[in-house]
């Protein structure tokens, strides 16, 4: 994993997204995704490009890109410190007021605990979410809280291009829960 790397990535794909092909009214999301194995990486890159083709979302917010201080890390010896992990909720906390809805992706194998809590306080502040959850969910069950916890699902972020945003319809989690 090379945070700056990933960063840079992102950055470059938000360079080259297509505003004119955006629907009045479009919405600003919050992307909530781990980033700390490849297959979060590739989840949260493919995520964030499916979404910045889709015409119903305007902006969308990645908290690796909005890191306190522009610091990926929060300190130069790679270990967050207390006003850089402080500064950095604070500022995920605030995108997600600002936002209309979250989007959270979840690897079955190895769910991230940061999401889920982004999830959670989605849901406790009326911020609608729709989730992904990626891998296999049948040999890696989904925990409740985090399945029941959104408002409807795509089978994949591949899914997230086409999805309609203006309608967020719940649907049922049909995948292994524990």
């Amino acid at each position: 994993m090379n945070e700056v790397k990933l960063i840079q990535e992102l950055e470059e794909i938000n360079r080259n997204v297509d505003n004119s092909q955006k629907l009045p009214g479009a919405k600003n999301i919050y992307l909530a995704a781990g980033w700390f194995s490849d297959e979060q990486e590739s989840l949260l890159k493919d995520a964030f490009i499916q979404l910045s083709t889709n015409p119903t979302i305007a902006h969308i917010h990645v908290p690796l890109l909005h890191q306190y201080g522009g610091v990926a890390l929060g300190s130069e010896n790679g270990e967050p410190d207390f006003e850089w992990g402080a500064m950095t909720y604070k500022a995920d906390i605030k995108a997600i007021d600002n936002s209309d809805l979250t989007v959270a992706i979840f690897e079955a194998e190895d769910p991230d605990t940061g999401t889920a809590m982004e999830l959670g306080y989605s849901v406790a502040s009326n911020t609608p979410v729709v989730s992904v959850f990626a891998g296999n969910i049948d040999q890696h069950p989904i925990n409740l809280m985090l399945s029941f916890g959104t408002d409807a699902h795509v089978t994949s972020t591949k899914a997230l291009a086409e999805y309609d945003f203006f309608d967020i319809t719940p649907n049922k989690y049909t995948g292994k829960l524990i």
